[in-house]
């Protein structure tokens, strides 16, 4: 029976130190920062959605929320290039040789644009204003240009699921650029 007695008085005093832990590291309102973005709902919906923002305290400074915004925009990015290659480019549906290219062109855009976002929060966390301004620059380039080839083979496309994630995705680098100009 002590046993028993133990294991609840355990249990118990697990989920009150977890109900305590979830409280003292409730994620901060980014709303107001959302709000100043060229796409606020969709700052808000992609922050509420990742995993990331869940750990981070309720006073946090407004450069580390958008370090980890820019790193939940990275995560969509890779996923995006995920998705270019396993459900198209290595998927059932076959694609005209034109198709394929324009896929093959954003996927590799998207990859850059990647590479861009980690040099915008590297320049954030070492603060230089000039080269993060000038990756966010380049990464909405890159997606913008992955937008333009798709658009011109859009009636072609197998699936607009991939499609409207590149355009998503450009909307978030957009967001990303207004980032840096606030938090600069």
């Amino acid at each position: 029976m002590n046993s028993i007695a133990n294991n609840v008085a355990l249990a118990l005093s697990f989920f009150i130190c977890l109900s305590l832990f979830s409280s003292l590291n409730a994620a901060p309102d980014i709303t107001p920062m959302c709000q100043k973005l060229k796409h606020p709902e969709l700052c808000i919906s992609s922050y509420q959605e990742s995993y990331l923002g869940r750990y981070v305290p309720d006073n946090a400074p407004p450069r580390l929320i958008a370090s980890i915004i820019i790193k939940i925009i990275v995560n969509n990015a890779s996923d995006v290039s995920r998705n270019l290659k396993t459900t198209v480019l290595e998927g059932p549906v076959p694609l005209t040789p034109e198709v394929r290219d324009k896929y093959g062109i954003c996927d590799q855009d998207v990859v850059s644009a990647m590479k861009e976002l980690d040099k915008v929060r590297t320049a954030m966390e070492s603060r230089n204003l000039s080269m993060e301004k000038l990756d966010t620059k380049a990464a909405v380039s890159f997606t913008a240009n992955c937008e333009n080839e798709l658009k011109m083979v859009e009636a072609q496309l197998p699936d607009k699921k991939q499609f409207d994630e590149v355009i998503a995705l450009k909307e978030l680098l957009e967001n990303v650029e207004d980032l840096v100009r606030l938090v600069g």
